[in-house]
C-alpha cells in the first residue's frame, strides 16, 4: 500500500505540493493512509484541512486516465463516507466532479457538523444533482471542505473519507456492478 508510486498522495493532488488550497491528504510518514479509523476495507483517506488562511478552501482532486462512465449498469448515487472528530471546526464539505469537456458541478453536504461527527456518516448524491456535467465521461472528482466559490477565513481540522462509489437504488441492484475507487478518492 505504501510503495513509491501507490501512495495516497500519488494518485490524488492535494494543496501540498502547489498551495492552491489548504489541503494534506495522507500522513507525511509511512503508514501513508488511515489504517485504524476505517469505515470498510484496509485503510481509509485522511484528509486535512486548512482554511484560516488563502485560499480559505481545502481540496482533494482525483484524475482519471481515461474518461470514467459513472453511469455504467445505470448507477444513479454517489455514496462515500465521512468522519470527523469533535475538535474539528464546522466547515462546508463538498463533493465536485468535472467531465472531460471542463464542465463541473458540485453538492455541498446539507450539515456543516458532519466534519466534526464522530461516528461514520453515509453520504448519498443522485448523480442527477450533477446538472450540466456528461457523467459518463468524468475526468476528476474533488473532495472539498471549505467554500471555494465564495472564499472566507474559517477553520482547519481533519476529517477521514473511505467507501467511494457509484450505486444504483437497494431496491434495483443487479449483478453488474459500477466503478468504484474503494476507500480513496
Amino acid at each position: 500500500m505504501d510503495q513509491a508510486g501507490n501512495r495516497i498522495y500519488d494518485a490524488r493532488i492535494d494543496g501540498m505540493p502547489n498551495g492552491n488550497s489548504g489541503s494534506v491528504v495522507g500522513y507525511l510518514q509511512a503508514p501513508f493512509a488511515e489504517q485504524g479509523i476505517v469505515h470498510s476495507g484496509l485503510q481509509s483517506m485522511p484528509f486535512e484541512y486548512n482554511d484560516v488562511k488563502i485560499p480559505f478552501y481545502s481540496e482533494a482532486q482525483r484524475g482519471f486516465d481515461s474518461a470514467a462512465d459513472r453511469t455504467a449498469c445505470n448507477a444513479d448515487t454517489l455514496v462515500l463516507y465521512v468522519r470527523g472528530t469533535p475538535s474539528n471546526k464546522l466547515a462546508p464539505q463538498y463533493i465536485a466532479i468535472e467531465d472531460t469537456s471542463k464542465r463541473g458541478a458540485a453538492v455541498t453536504h446539507p450539515d456543516t457538523a458532519v466534519v466534526a461527527a464522530s461516528k461514520w456518516t453515509q453520504w448519498k448524491m443522485p448523480l442527477s444533482s450533477f446538472t450540466g456535467v456528461n457523467l459518463a465521461k468524468i475526468k476528476e472528482l474533488y473532495v472539498s471542505v471549505g467554500d471555494k466559490k465564495t472564499p472566507a477565513a474559517g477553520g482547519s481540522g481533519r476529517i477521514y473519507i473511505d467507501d467511494i462509489r457509484v450505486t444504483k437504488p437497494a431496491s434495483g441492484q443487479s449483478r453488474c456492478r459500477a466503478p468504484r475507487d474503494h476507500g480513496v478518492v
